[in-house]
């Protein structure tokens, strides 16, 4: 049985992943800092689990950026009905990170959309593992020529950083993040937490390594990235070394693990050369989806002012894409007539399945289809909107003639 995680679920669910802690630290960290269910965080989304004779043997979770999280413990078997749970969420899979096996059998699934495309670089990964000591506070400090530092990075370094993290996606063939505030906001809480590191040449950012999960004594190394200009000078290691002594001394972890390419000889030799041992295959698989050519269905709505608002027209539930904008939830009454059931604005479109007042209002009746139209203007002129269409429609005074004029 597939179902949504649930409060009184979270400790069968911490004990199933932590039972394969090293593939599921995406999963954990998520879980740890977002919570069971979708939010703001591009990194949230809901956690549903798979149970088979009262046991948990699935965990997986569709985040807000498309990728899918899951944990079956080598269960290949459950992609199919892990995949066919995602196609009620508003968001597209995009995209799978978890241990080999199950990562693989969802991706080849995927691959046999028409819609999708798979993203450059998407390849198996071998996990490395890397024991932490307290005498990790005696690691040597690598010498480094004249005007080469590393140290931690901080909040205002975010411009310098953004520049790099942009190259490393790039040459990886990963999606591009939006760069917005809370992206920026993101980075400093990250940075605060000390899980960034640098390496500088003079003032200049030149490498990065951080910490991209973390759940109870282990943490997961990511972001390994020197810009080309400043390789084979050694900036990685010093910065990883920093990396391992925070991690042991600072963060108290007993356990560091990372992921890279299977055929990326280069990183493969330096993971290895700080003691890093391998320990097993991790798939981080990544691509997109082409958008069904559709002509849409479109209602024009009339406020009180006797403005009007074109409206893009979906069967509900719908998947809706990413943006901000106004929505109408409406029954259809036949013949291009509509009753609105509630009209409202959203920062983003996407998270309208999530909406509180549909998931917990007593007297809340399903509509047949959601009204959405995009709208980049501020939040107030959204708002403006919605009350002269709910003005128009959802006063005690209007007269319920279903003409959707």
């Amino acid at each position: 049985m597939i179902r949504l995680v649930e409060m009184e679920d979270l400790e069968r669910v911490r004990g199933f992943l932590e039972a394969h802690v090293e593939s599921s630290l995406f999963l954990l960290s998520n879980l740890a800092l977002f919570g069971p269910r979708v939010g703001e965080n591009w990194n949230s989304g809901n956690y549903r689990l798979i149970e088979e004779q009262g046991r948990v043997i699935a965990v997986f979770c569709l985040t807000r950026r498309g990728t899918l999280l899951v944990q079956a413990g080598g269960r290949a078997d459950l992609a199919e009905p892990i995949l066919e749970a995602c196609e009620g969420e508003p968001f597209d899979v995009c995209g799978v990170a978890g241990e080999w096996s199950l990562a693989q059998a969802l991706w080849d699934l995927l691959l046999a959309d028409t819609r999708f495309e798979p993203g450059q670089g998407s390849t198996k990964d071998v996990l490395y593992r890397l024991p932490l000591s307290r005498d990790m506070a005696r690691l040597p400090v690598e010498s480094l020529p004249a005007g080469l530092r590393v140290r931690v990075l901080e909040p205002g370094d975010f411009e310098q950083w953004e520049r790099l993290n942009t190259a490393y996606l790039a040459e990886m063939h990963m999606p591009l993040p939006v760069i917005d505030a809370a992206h920026e906001a993101e980075f400093a809480r990250r940075a605060r937490a000390r899980w960034w590191w640098g390496a500088f040449v003079g003032d200049e950012l030149a490498a990065t390594v951080a910490l991209n999960a973390a759940y109870g004594a282990v943490g997961q190394v990511g972001g390994v990235y020197t810009r080309p200009s400043d390789r084979k000078k050694g900036l990685a290691r010093a910065a990883m070394l920093e990396l391992m002594r925070a991690s042991a001394t600072l963060h108290r972890f007993q356990k560091l693990i990372l992921f890279t390419g299977e055929e990326n000889h280069p990183a493969r030799r330096l993971y290895e050369a700080l003691g890093f041992e391998t320990g097993g295959a991790f798939g981080l698989l990544l691509g997109s989806r082409r958008p069904q050519a559709r002509t849409p269905l479109r209602h024009r709505w009339s406020g009180l002012s006797g403005e009007l608002y074109t409206y893009d027209v979906l069967a509900w539930p719908a998947r809706l894409g990413t943006g901000p904008g106004n929505f109408i939830f409406a029954t259809s009454l036949g013949a291009g007539h509509w009753r609105p059931v509630l009209i409202g604005e959203s920062s983003d479109l996407a998270t309208l399945a999530a909406h509180e007042r549909l998931r917990n209002s007593n007297s809340w009746h399903p509509p047949s289809h959601v009204h959405v139209r995009l709208n980049f203007n501020p939040a107030p002129v959204r708002r403006r909107e919605v009350n002269d269409l709910t003005a128009r429609w959802l006063s005690p005074e209007h007269d319920e003639r279903p003409d959707g004029r």
